[in-house]
């Protein structure tokens, strides 16, 4: 794991789109005898995890946001690549957070697929229960974190080593760190498995700390509400969001990873389109000021037609596509 040709790796995969950083370039201008002081400490246990930098970002509601120097950045990423093939086929199919070959789009599919099967192709009444954890990231507790980890973790001194970036987080575990991802899955799937094997639940599909439940029983949904809160709470120390715990009729709309689906029909959620058309607007400015290049105007359009390709939305779609079309050669005509 603390080999130099696997931290190597690590790097070139952890410098992808990032290049163009000032801590980026910074730790590149020296980066053998960092990445060979970097081993020298890993292996020697005098590595120390440094402070973090904190700040706020608003999409579209604010999140503290904590970033790790690049040198430790190194070390998470070093961790989960490590880590995430031991863990990942311990996971059930239908978690979908930060995996590969899941994502919201498959998110989406799959709930398709559950409803018509609850539903029996529109025959029958079918019942969505959307939970949410409050403040999930803020409140995963460090301890039975590191349990759950030593349930396939052995070695002392990868332990150690986890055990330190755990710790560099006074609480829970920070939004930035790439680890803080697979450290979620590995303690959700707790919640998981109790679903799944404890309370027999066929159609359950969790997003992080969003999830659902499928049923054509709408009592039987609310009785499992209390289960599972009490589950939360003994073993996980995690409390339900009370706000966010939703029983609704299929007919009136299943809103669950950005989307909203009915039965004959998908689309995004309002403030998801406000924010495309908001983040594409500010792009389009910036390449007329010549800040981004046209090609990563490009990518941003094409990463929101890939969102509305999954929805009933071709008239928005098509709508970005001339407003980015109209701007684009007003820009040329400008220059």
């Amino acid at each position: 794991m603390t080999s130099t040709e696997h931290l190597f790796q690590c790097w070139d995969h952890f410098r992808r789109g990032k290049r163009k950083r000032k801590d980026i370039q910074c730790f590149e201008r020296n980066l053998e005898d960092n990445i060979f002081q970097l081993q020298n400490d890993l292996v020697s246990f005098q590595y120390q995890h440094a402070p973090y930098d904190q700040f706020y970002v608003t999409d579209p509601k604010q999140r503290h946001i904590s970033k790790a120097i690049v040198k430790d950045r190194l070390v998470h990423e070093m961790l989960y690549s490590t880590l995430t093939p031991i863990f990942d086929r311990t996971f059930i199919f239908h978690s979908l957070s930060c995996r590969v070959g899941k994502g919201t789009h498959m998110g989406v599919e799959q709930l398709r697929q559950m409803l018509r099967k609850v539903s029996a192709n529109g025959q029958r009444p079918c019942y969505a229960l959307k939970m949410d954890i409050r403040r999930f990231f803020d409140t995963v507790d460090h301890s039975i974190l590191k349990t759950l980890l030593r349930k396939n973790i052995a070695d002392e001194k990868v332990l150690k080593l986890i055990d330190t970036v755990i710790d560099s987080f006074n609480t829970g575990v920070p939004l930035g760190n790439v680890t803080s991802q697979l450290f979620a899955n590995v303690y959700l799937h707790e919640l998981d498995d109790f679903v799944k094997q404890e309370l027999k639940e066929r159609y359950y599909l969790r997003y992080c700390d969003d999830f659902i439940i499928l049923s054509n029983d709408q009592d039987h949904l609310k009785s499992l509400i209390i289960c599972i809160r009490e589950f939360l709470t003994k073993n996980l120390k995690l409390e339900l969001h009370p706000k966010k715990v939703t029983i609704r009729k299929w007919s009136q709309g299943i809103d669950f990873i950005g989307y909203l689906l009915f039965p004959k029909y998908t689309l995004v959620r309002v403030r998801t389109k406000r924010r495309m058309k908001k983040k594409l607007k500010q792009a389009q400015e910036e390449y007329l000021k010549g800040k981004i290049p046209a090609i990563a105007m490009d990518q941003k359009l094409q990463s929101y037609l890939g969102i509305l390709s999954h929805a009933n939305q071709h008239t928005l779609a098509q709508a970005l596509k001339n407003n980015y079309w109209i701007r684009d050669e007003i820009g040329k005509l400008s220059c």
